[in-house]
């Protein structure tokens, strides 16, 4: 069963942390960037209301008001302003006005014709306090006209001046920081998002570097147990968000060590409880007289002993793994061709070895390299096509074994081959390559030897791989780490 962990930021840790980063990030910003512009609008409508303020303050002082002696009527009111701001009311293009009237709504005074269509929204109004209003509805933001209605009480009542701007405060500051302030800011923020993003990235690989070195140790210790030895992660230097999946890992790689130990001796001793029955069997059969059948029994008590052998050895190895120490692996090599010479010519193949003058030292565990070259050189005769009865003149076929100085075994014979769809599996075990109808294979192979050999170059940190050869058969390949 698969349990599968789904994550909609993706397979990848550090890409999930730094995209929710740079969204937060950019939010920040986008904050920053509204606050500012927050801010300038309500400086703005500070400084607005403040000139109105002035404006009217100035109105109010520059007044003249005559009144009638009995009545205390208004009979004239005049607005003495200086030169500098009775010109500004003047030109139209500054944008000020002034409207003045009494309770009735009479109009006082004025700073032109038009004044009571400008401010025609503040006509109505009769505040006891200084009141703001606009033309935004009227006229639109952009040609708004920003009134401030300014009530001063006389012994005959109360009068009313109102003042107003077309071109205000807000809008020249608004402008401006759009067209100065914003984008210069953006440039100083736009590198300072790109060098902070920078940062973050190289801060969490720093903080994930605790992550990717556990995962070594995970791996190795995984290693470990797969080859017999007691092992577990350790806590020491692993953050605590972790330490909770390094414990299930520790409980589950505990119960696969229990399981595997066992596993492992129930085949040991299943082969070794075999190994008596089936060698009583053969020596019976040796006894017997010729029978119809007797050569196919014997052929399967052998393939069966074979197995057998296999399974014990497999499971040796996979208990006591091997013991690595330099060697020449030349050396070793051509001690075990000149061994296996007679089996080969016995077979009718003609058994080469090729290699450097020189030693070539590798990593190794002598038996082991034995077992696994053996195997392939023993695969290599009993594929090798044979010469028939009476055929004592044909050619011998050759089975080539070369050692190179890369520390590299070549051996290659002259057999059917290995499919390139069947390459893959080569390796794997039990898996025994083209069988006939009664689903034997062609070759009476186990399909364990080749497993062995890829479980010793595995344990001695090596490679082991396969491929066609040129003009017909097979070239298996091991590759020994160096010393």
């Amino acid at each position: 069963m698969e349990l599968r962990v789904v994550s909609r930021s993706g397979n990848s840790l550090l890409s999930g942390l730094v995209l929710r980063f740079a969204l937060v990030l950019a939010v920040v910003m986008g904050v920053v960037f509204w606050q500012i512009e927050r801010t300038l609008d309500a400086t703005g409508d500070m400084a607005q209301d403040e000139l109105l303020r002035r404006q009217a303050a100035e109105i109010v002082n520059s007044l003249s008001i005559d009144t009638h002696r009995k009545t205390g009527e208004i009979t004239r009111l005049r607005v003495n302003l200086t030169p500098q701001s009775a010109a500004a009311y003047l030109e139209r293009s500054q944008g000020y006005v002034y409207y003045i009237q009494d309770e009735t709504g009479k109009m006082l005074a004025q700073s032109d014709p038009m004044a009571a269509i400008w401010v025609q929204p503040a006509l109505t109004a009769r505040p006891s306090v200084p009141t703001l209003l606009d033309t935004e509805a009227r006229d639109g933001e952009s040609s708004a006209l920003y009134i401030l209605v300014q009530p001063v009480i006389l012994p005959s009542g109360s009068i009313y001046v109102i003042v107003g701007q077309y071109r205000t405060i807000d809008d020249v500051l608004l402008q401006s920081a759009k067209s100065g302030l914003l984008p210069d800011l953006l440039m100083v923020l736009g590198p300072l998002f790109i060098g902070a993003l920078l940062a973050a990235v190289a801060l969490m690989r720093q903080s994930l570097r605790p992550v990717r070195t556990l995962a070594r140790a995970m791996s190795q210790v995984g290693r470990d147990v797969r080859l017999g030895h007691e092992a577990k992660v350790g806590l020491e230097n692993v953050p605590t968000e972790v330490r909770p999946v390094v414990n299930a890992f520790n409980e589950v790689l505990a119960d696969f060590a229990k399981s595997l130990s066992a596993q492992q001796a129930l085949t040991a001793d299943t082969a070794h409880q075999l190994k008596t029955p089936l060698a009583v069997m053969q020596a019976r059969l040796e006894q017997l007289d010729d029978f119809k059948g007797r050569k196919e029994l014997e052929r399967d008590v052998l393939r069966m002993n074979r197995l057998v052998r296999q399974l014990l050895h497999y499971a040796v190895l996979a208990q006591h793994p091997a013991t690595l120490a330099p060697g020449d692996l030349a050396a070793e090599v051509r001690e075990l061709v000149a061994g296996m010479v007679p089996l080969a010519r016995q077979a009718g193949v003609d058994l080469r070895f090729n290699a450097p003058e020189a030693a070539v030292m590798v990593q190794m565990d002598p038996l082991q390299v034995a077992e696994a070259v053996g195997n392939l050189i023993d695969n290599a005769i009993r594929h090798s096509p044979q010469p028939g009865k009476g055929d004592k003149d044909k050619k011998m076929t050759t089975v080539d074994v070369d050692v190179s100085a890369e520390g590299k075994v070549d051996v290659r014979d002259r057999g059917p081959g290995v499919a390139v769809a069947d390459q893959p599996m080569v390796f794997t075990r039990f898996w025994q390559g083209p069988t006939n109808q009664s689903g034997e294979s062609a070759h009476g192979g186990a399909g364990l030897g080749l497993a062995i050999v890829a479980e010793i170059m595995r344990q001695h940190g090596g490679t082991a791989n396969v491929a066609a050869r040129e003009g017909g058969g097979t070239v298996f390949t091991l590759g020994f780490v160096r010393s």
